[in-house]
Parts: structure tokens; sequence; C-alpha cells
């Protein structure tokens, strides 16, 4: 929802019982949040959701409300299980900030569907989040923990390096970014079913569906992920 008010009247009085906050930010909340402190570190301590959606990108000027929103919510919570960011301004960079706030061992849900990650930010993010269940992002490649692996022995790499990586970690949703061939969104879920013992999902949009079944199959065949092919049935779903 859009904040309805020019001031923190919403938030008054809250700070020790807010547990769920849902937010449309754009420059002038974020302004008011400001202003008010609304968004001091340690305010909510019993906050577990934080979903916030940017609509400056309706006015073409995306990136530093939720900028602002994400830095308050990684600072914010110790308990917060649900983190969800929209912004087509989003960076890779929410990545080291988790790392480097370091205090997101309750999270379960991480939502930047605008963001374009690597297999190098997912394998840091699962260190860095135990719990964490779901993920949504853009996926773009292997990254620099992988640039000198070939893909032959990414699989082999991957297991005896990372896994297991996470006992937790069960979903991935996949935006597909046009210039990413689809068989690399396959090969990053299939090394998430390696490192990850209860890894089941692997979402992509409709129309790619198909194509990544056929991809995930072909892969299959190959000497490299040949051993797991019995694992990966859970990733051949029809759309």
């Amino acid at each position: 929802m859009d904040y309805p008010f020019k001031d923190d009247t919403l938030f008054r009085g809250t700070s020790n019982t807010l547990e769920y906050l849902s937010m449309n930010v754009n420059t002038e909340v974020i302004e008011m949040a400001q202003k008010y402190k609304v968004f001091g570190g340690n305010k909510y301590p019993n906050l577990r959701a934080f979903r916030i959606k940017n609509i400056n990108t309706r006015l073409m000027r995306p990136g530093a409300p939720s900028k602002a929103a994400t830095k308050f919510a990684l600072s914010v919570s110790s308990k917060l299980e649900i983190l969800a960011v929209e912004d087509i301004a989003m960076e890779a960079t929410i990545v080291p900030s988790i790392v480097e706030h370091g205090h997101m061992s309750s999270l379960q849900l991480l939502a930047i569907p605008d963001a374009f990650l690597t297999l190098s930010h997912i394998v840091v993010l699962l260190e860095q989040t135990p719990m964490l269940t779901d993920l949504h992002c853009h996926y773009t490649g292997v990254g620099t923990l992988f640039e000198c692996v070939e893909d032959d022995q990414l699989p082999v790499v991957f297991a005896q390096k990372y896994a297991p990586l996470s006992n937790n970690f069960r979903v991935l949703q996949l935006g597909h970014w046009g210039n990413t061939d689809i068989a690399v969104v396959a090969r990053c879920a299939m090394l998430m079913v390696i490192a990850c013992p209860r890894f089941t999902y692997a979402s992509v949009s409709s129309h790619l569906r198909e194509k990544m079944r056929k991809c995930i199959l072909e892969l299959m065949s190959h000497d490299s992920f040949i051993q797991y092919a019995a694992r990966f049935e859970t990733l051949l779903y029809r759309g």
C-alpha cells in the first residue's frame, strides 16, 4: 500500500510490537522516514517481515528509496524472516550487505526479483543465511568464485567444495535476463540439487519451462552430472 500520511503517524508507539511491514516507498516517504527517524536501527526488534516496493520507478526515478529502506531492514532485527524488495534498479550489492551485517540467521525468504545474482553470490548468501528456504532473483552466470572452472568440471568442484551448502534451502525462483542462456540457468538449479539436500524446485517463467526441462534432461546425460541423475527428477516439472 502507499503510505497515506505526511508524518510518522502509523509508526508511533509500535517500536516493540511491529512484526510485519509492507509498504510502497518513494523519495517523499524516505524523506519523511528520515525526518522522523522512522527507520532507526534497532527500533523494531520484533520485526519479522519487511516488504517494500519502490514506486519511484513509475516516475523513472529508481534506486535510492529501496536502498535506504533495505539498509534499514538489514540493521533492524535479528528476527527478520522475510525480506522482499522490488526495484528495477536493485543491485547485487545487497548480498555483501547481508554478509557485512552478519545477523540474518533467521531469514527464510529473500525476494529480490530485480537483482542480478551469480552462483558466487548465491553461495555466499546461503553460507550466511542458514535458515533460508526461498530465494527470488535474476541469474546471470557463475561469477568470480567459479570463473576459472570449466563447465564439465563445475559439478565436481562444486560438490567437493560446498556440499552440503544448506540443509534448508528448497526453492529458487529465477528471473531470466534475455542474454542469459537458459542452459546456464538449468545448470544453476542442478548445482543447488547437488549441494542442498532439500532443494526441490527451480521456478522460471512459464514460457521457458519446457526449454528448461529439456536442458536439464540433456545435462543429466553428461558424465559430470550423471551420478546425480535420480536427484534431478524433482526439477523435471511440466508447466
